[in-house]
Parts: structure tokens; C-alpha cells; sequence
């Protein structure tokens, strides 16, 4: 496998995917690198059809390189209808004659499937310290590793980093991986900005729906507290009213009462007008009758008690 000087050691890549600004020169590569990833990518079915077909020539001739190739090819979909039977077939075949990528490949995929064991640990401390010394197949996968979380913990910083060395080093797939990476960072920056706009929207309509609630139940209070106070109003008057119509009642019944003693009093001063007129009339009858008895004591009703007229 090919290795590179200490400088390639360097981070080409930062931790949100972007290209830094130091390290023009090596910048400048990665981009040509890029471009031509690119530009392979989108060559014409046609075209990887003949590059399928050049590579399963070599694969049954023996090749461990190619068989390699038309696995990935094969699990890619690649140049081929994706089958992931074939896949393994030629992966498989590729490891058994010894091809170091080809191991990398079933190792990702046993680490992915039953995480570290003590049967594939030592592997895959022998696939980190070849990246480490520049194997541009074993920063793939270590790389890969770190992006999908599988054997390591997750880190898009790491996987950055490993997918930036072996990008440098001709392996496309790491640009594709790389791609992956800034496109779900894109998109969870988005789902991000997506969610925080969201919650902004519901806190605005939450503070509307409170403030109307708090306007609506502020509307229902001067209601009722206008209702209260009409109510009260309405009731004075009706207390003032029943007062009024109470006074004069007792004003009329004082007026009636009075009259009565009016009539009583007018009543008994004409009975006592009688009274005395009667008194007046016997007490002058008494004194006609004196007047008359003085002067002929015998012509009177009187006389037949009296001896003298006998």
C-alpha cells in the first residue's frame, strides 16, 4: 500500500468537514482529488459496465485486487446490479488470498455485527496501527469506523481526520464517505434550524394563546365586575324605591291616622257641644223652675208636699 510523509499527517479536514483555511497546498490537492472523485463518479453506465467487466476478467484470472474491486463493486451497486451474495463471494475470495483491504472489509463488517470480541480485538488493533503507518485502505476504515460509530465510539472529528489521510491516497470511497458526512451535517444543521424555528413557532403561538387567555379572562372580569356593579346599581334604586314607596306608605297612614283622630276629635267636641248645650238647656229650665216656685211656690207640681198651699 502507498504511504505518504509526516506532513500528509496533518488534519485536511476540520470538525464540521469544511476545509481549513492554513495548508493552502494541501488544500488545493484535496480539492483536485475531490474534482476528479467527482468527475469518476459520473462517468456513463456504460462506462462502468466496462469497468466491471475489465475487473471480473482479472477477478476469475485470479487477481486478489480485483476481486476485491468487483466485491465492491458489487456491494455498491457500482457498474452492476447490487448483489450482496456475489459481494461477499468475491470479498471472500480476495481476503482468502490475502488481500489486506479485502480483511479490512470482513472485519468492519463481523465489528459492525457483533461489536469488540475477544476473537476479532487483535485484529482490529493491527488494522489501527496500519493506519496509523499509512496504509490508506486501513484509514478508510478506521475513518468508516469512527463515521458510523462501529467498534469505536462515534466521531465526525476522527472520522474526518482518517477519511481526509486516505482521500489523499487515491481511496474514492473516503471521498464519498466524506461527502456523506457534510451532507448529514448540512442536514442536521438544518434539522436543527428546522427544530429551533419550531419551537420558537410554538413558544410565539404559546405566548398568544396565553396572552389571549389572559385578554379573554381580563374581558370576562370587567363583565362581571360590570354585571356586579349594574347589579348594585339595581339594587340601590330597588332599596331606594322600596324606601320611598315605605315612607309613603307611613306618610299616608300617618295622614290617615291623623284624619281619624280629626274625626274622632271633631266628634267628641260636637258630643261635648251637646253635652253642655243639654246642661245649659236643664240648668235654665232649673232656674225657670226656681223663678217660678219663688214666686208662686203653690202653682207648681211642688205644692201638694208643701203645707202652706193646703
Amino acid at each position: 500500500m502507498k504511504t505518504y510523509s509526516n506532513k500528509h499527517q496533518q488534519h485536511v479536514l476540520d470538525s464540521t468537514g469544511l476545509l481549513p483555511q492554513k495548508n493552502w497546498k494541501m488544500a488545493l490537492l484535496h480539492i483536485t482529488l475531490l474534482v476528479v472523485v467527482v468527475f469518476l463518479t459520473e462517468i456513463s453506465g456504460a462506462q462502468a459496465d466496462m469497468v466491471f467487466d475489465f475487473q471480473m476478467k482479472l477477478a476469475k484470472k485470479g487477481n486478489a485486487e480485483a476481486q476485491f474491486k468487483v466485491g465492491e463493486m458489487y456491494e455498491s451497486g457500482r457498474g452492476v446490479e447490487k448483489n450482496i451474495n456475489e459481494a461477499m463471494k468475491w470479498i471472500n475470495k480476495a481476503a482468502a488470498q490475502g488481500n489486506t483491504a479485502a480483511g479490512y472489509n470482513l472485519l468492519y463488517k463481523d465489528l459492525k455485527k457483533n461489536g469488540v470480541t475477544k476473537e476479532n480485538k487483535p485484529e482490529l488493533v493491527k488494522l489501527q496501527n496500519a493506519a496509523r503507518a499509512g496504509d490508506g485502505y486501513a484509514e478508510y476504515y478506521v475513518g468508516l469506523m469512527h463515521s458510523r460509530g462501529v467498534g469505536v465510539k462515534k466521531s465526525n472529528k476522527s472520522a474526518l481526520d482518517w477519511l481526509g489521510k486516505a482521500s489523499l491516497v487515491g481511496i474514492t470511497a473516503a471521498e464519498s464517505e466524506i461527502a456523506r458526512i457534510n451532507d448529514n451535517g448540512a442536514a442536521n444543521r438544518s434539522a436543527q434550524l428546522r427544530a429551533q424555528r419550531e419551537a420558537a413557532a410554538q413558544q410565539e403561538a404559546k405566548r398568544k394563546e396565553e396572552e389571549r387567555k389572559k385578554l379573554e379572562a381580563q374581558r370576562k372580569q370587567q363583565e362581571a365586575e360590570s354585571t356586579a356593579k349594574k347589579k348594585a346599581e339595581k339594587d340601590k334604586k330597588l332599596v331606594r324605591q322600596r324606601e320611598a314607596e315605605r315612607k309613603a306608605a307611613a306618610e299616608a297612614a300617618a295622614e290617615e291616622e291623623a284624619k281619624k283622630l280629626r274625626m274622632i276629635a271633631q266628634k267628641e267636641a260636637e258630643a261635648e257641644k251637646k253635652r253642655r248645650a243639654v246642661l245649659a238647656q236643664r240648668k235654665q229650665k232649673e232656674a225657670e223652675k226656681k223663678t217660678q216656685f219663688e214666686s208662686d211656690p203653690c202653682a207648681g207640681k211642688s205644692a201638694r208636699f208643701l203645707s202652706t198651699c193646703r
